[in-house]
């Protein structure tokens, strides 16, 4: 049985070897190599309480047992509390969204639970990026909505036992699920009815009744251009409700350090005049919400902002940055989809590095998708280069999602879809006992690719590379001698580990996998390692 516990190899079947590094204590084994009778009261508890009290490592134990710690900004890194750089690797969680309902009998979502968060933590995840919706948060004008933000709240507390950090992603698509086209709408070919998507309330779908119908993407119908330029222009003070929204939403979590930060805005529109969009409006407005939300929060306790450039950056990867603000604490989340145009994926992680270094601060791909394993190979390679973190979308996907029901809508009644859907979490469309969808379990890509080790915190400067297949990393760098090496790497049987320049390397077994923690000495170090 995996006891979820700290362990050293034994010495019949050595995996770590330290050539160069002082050696930790004979009695850290006391503690850290709890197997056997003396563990009983915890094997079934992954992270269990071990008394370290009188170990020379008892920071490794308080690490693999302790809170999650707040995240910022420094020298262009995300770093934690000990100054490692840390690598945000996730997924996209859609199912607290407030989405169009295409069909009668399909939700458009699946339903969120404690599970799916284990689900991840098994895959070596850290990090999600959790969609709300600002029409499920304030539904009325001026009325937030407390019980979706219990709801918020409940999904936070569940990746905190799964000791993953929590991005809030305040989603749209197309403006809104208000703007969906009537049931008995006719567009002129080759334009064709829009399905409602997801964003903001209907009180704040402002309109003029302009046509709905979309010309090959859901961000041309006049009405979504119109509903955004009132946005921009903060007709019927609408912005300022939204900023209001976000105030009240970080104002819940001000003290949750798994709360790492809140990207603002997904994907905006540039209404009717993108270069005044990208130039003030955009700028503008995420500069308006970050002061929104400095406002509830402590000096010296500043939450992430990330922000992105507009829903054209994902099609047409290359934006000119507009600084916003002089806040250290800001990272850049562009979305890389190839779909529209084929430019190399390394030019879309150039450009991002390249804009972000305009703002000042690092990147952080807020969304990508693919799981053809090439594709998912080459950008998992890429980030791995850049050293940055992304979250792959989307973690499940329902069969009543409007990206399916677009093709029907609005004729939907009748229409039902087999087959999988290429989620990371691939659920099975067609059978009439599900009908969401029935849960197949992980991509087979996405388990290989998103699995792969990686340095969740690590010192910096350092480089590494990781092969999928081989489960392997490779990393070197030169430390201080204070920031501690923390490595994900997956697999059911212990790892082969060997270092040159670290103290011996401390393995915790945990959901899928293990934690690798060691403090690389003052100098050069090199630390090399391959899933069991």
């Amino acid at each position: 049985m995996r006891t979820g516990q700290h362990v050293e190899p034994e010495d019949a079947t050595p995996a770590l070897s330290s050539r160069g590094a002082p050696l930790l204590p004979a009695l850290i084994a006391g503690a850290l190599l709890c197997l056997g009778v003396a563990c009983d009261e915890s094997e079934d508890d992954p992270h269990a309480t071990v008394d370290a009290s009188d170990t020379a490592d008892a920071a490794v134990i308080d690490w693999a047992l302790s809170e999650l710690t707040p995240l910022n900004v420094q020298d262009g890194r995300i770093v934690d509390g000990h100054g490692g750089t840390v690598i945000l690797r996730g997924v996209g969680v859609n199912q607290l969204g407030d989405f169009f309902q295409g069909h009668p009998d399909i939700e458009p979502t699946l339903p969120l639970e404690k599970r799916d968060f284990e689900l991840m933590e098994a895959l070596g995840l850290n990090s999600v990026r959790l969609v709300v919706s600002w029409s499920a948060l304030e539904p009325e004008r001026g009325v937030y909505d407390e019980d979706y933000i219990a709801r918020v709240r409940q999904a936070v507390d569940w990746a905190r036992e799964s000791r993953i950090y929590v991005i809030v992603d305040m989603h749209q698509d197309a403006w809104g699920k208000y703007i969906a086209s009537p049931t008995d709408v006719e567009c002129e070919a080759p334009r064709t009815p829009n399905v409602g998507w997801d964003g903001a309330p209907q009180w704040a779908t402002l309109t003029d009744g302009l046509d709905t119908c979309i010309l090959r993407t859901r961000e041309l119908a006049p009405a979504v251009e119109r509903a955004w330029q009132s946005f921009w222009e903060d007709r019927d003070g609408i912005q300022e409700r939204f900023v209001a929204a976000w105030a009240r939403l970080a104002s819940e979590f001000r003290d949750d350090p798994v709360v790492v930060g809140y990207d603002i805005l997904n994907e905006p529109n540039w209404g009717e005049d993108l270069d005044t969009c990208i130039r003030t409006h955009l700028p503008g407005m995420h500069r308006r919400a970050l002061e929104a939300i400095r406002a509830t929060e402590d000096a010296g306790h500043h939450k992430i902002i990330f922000f992105e450039p507009t829903a054209l950056w994902s099609a047409y990867p290359q934006e000119e940055a507009v600084p916003f603000t002089d806040d250290p604490n800001i990272v850049y989340a562009p979305h890389i989809y190839n779909s529209l145009v084929e430019l190399p994926f390394a030019t879309n992680f150039q450009n991002a590095a390249a804009e972000a270094a305009v703002h000042g601060c690092p990147f952080w791909i807020g969304e990508w998708w693919g799981s053809d394993r090439q594709v998912a190979g080459v950008i998992a390679a890429l980030e791995d280069r850049y050293q940055v973190g992304s979250a792959r979308w989307l973690w499940k996907v329902s069969c009543g999602d409007p990206h399916f029901m677009a093709e029907c809508w609005p004729d939907c009644e009748d229409h039902a879809y087999n087959g999988d859907r290429n989620s990371v979490f691939n659920i099975r469309c067609g059978d009439p006992e599900y009908p969401e969808g029935q849960e197949i379990g992980y991509h087979p890509t996405d388990e290989v690719i998103l699995s792969r080790p990686y340095p969740r915190s690590f010192p910096s400067p350092a480089t590494y590379v990781v092969d999928p297949d081989l489960r392997s990393i490779d990393i070197e760098g030169t430390s201080d001698g204070r920031v501690p090496l923390v490595l994900w790497i997956p697999g059911e049987g212990q790892p082969q580990v060997d270092s040159t320049g670290t103290d011996t390397p401390v393995l915790y077994d945990v959901p899928g996998g293990w934690i690798l923690y060691t403090v690389p000495a003052a100098g050069e170090w090199h630390l090399q390692a391959t899933g069991g």
